[in-house]
């Protein structure tokens, strides 16, 4: 064999390795990084102060976890305390500093859920969904019984306030959920503010055709838009769900008033001001 022919061997050779060499160290070091990660965070029931711990602990998954990218919120909820609501929709806002949020309607965002839903990216629902019923519900504490040995030092000191003035606070946290709607639906909006605080639940093309929703869909457009959000093709789905596990039991005392036969009535327990979507007796609107 010539010389030239042997050095142009050994080129080739040369010029190979350095090919490959790079493209193995690629290829290792591309399998320790995770796949980017799609989260589903379920909110299948009334908004309590066990749904905002349960939910702070996923979001604190999410944010202890580099790879999840995007969150799909699914809800089948009719509202819930004003307070809980309120910190939930806070950390989703933050969440949206680094990841885009979608929402994703599957039978009811009612009050409270909507309120969540108005703080994300973009809201997709089920054609049979029911989005809407803005506006606040109060359920009043019952006068308290005063005895004759009971010394106050103030003429509210006993239960707080005047009565007339959970009127004027109903008001004002009714004009506060209104900005929260008009802030985060913006120019999409259909609707005036009048029309929106008269409290309608829609169906969910008539949620679309007002502005309270962006697309009627299933779940696996929600999760795409989320990805397209993200700018990510290729990624994994993780049900956080099953990934962190509630801190309470299914049997703990109900939410709600049930009557003589165990049947929910729609109203809650407690005094209060609530977020709430509360049907008529037999569950319907």
């Amino acid at each position: 064999m010539s010389k030239k022919k042997r050095t142009s061997i050994w080129n080739f050779k040369v010029i190979l390795l350095f090919i490959l060499i790079p493209l193995f160290t690629g290829v290792i070091l591309a399998s320790f990084i995770p796949q980017p990660v799609i989260v589903t965070i379920e909110i299948q029931d009334v908004i309590d102060n066990r749904m905002s711990s349960w939910m702070m602990e996923q979001l604190d998954y999410v944010r202890s976890h580099p790879e999840v990218r995007a969150v799909v919120l699914l809800l089948n909820c009719p509202g819930g305390t004003i307070n809980d609501t309120e910190l939930i929709y806070l950390e989703l806002i933050n969440l949206r500093k680094t990841m885009p949020v979608v929402t994703m309607v599957e039978g009811l965002s009612a009050s409270g859920a909507f309120y969540l839903s108005v703080g994300t990216d973009f809201i997709f629902s089920n054609p049979s969904a029911l989005v809407g019923n803005v506006g606040v519900i109060g359920f009043l504490p019952p006068i308290p019984m005063v005895f004759e040995e009971t010394i106050s030092t103030g003429p509210y000191k006993m239960w707080g306030t005047p009565r007339d003035m959970y009127i004027r606070q109903i008001d004002m946290m009714k004009e506060s959920y209104l900005q929260v709607v008009l802030l985060g639906r913006s120019k999409k909006l259909k609707m005036t503010g009048t029309e929106i605080l008269r409290g309608e639940i829609y169906p969910a093309n008539e949620a679309l055709r007002r502005g309270l929703i962006d697309e009627i869909g299933p779940r696996s457009a929600s999760i795409e838009k989320a990805a397209r959000l993200a700018h990510i093709t290729n990624y994994d789905i993780l049900s956080l769900h099953d990934a962190v596990q509630k801190e309470w039991e299914d049997e703990e005392p109900s939410f709600f008033i049930l009557d003589e036969n165990g049947i929910s009535t729609g109203f809650p327990h407690d005094p209060g001001f609530y977020y709430l979507y509360i049907p008529n007796y037999w569950g319907t609107p």
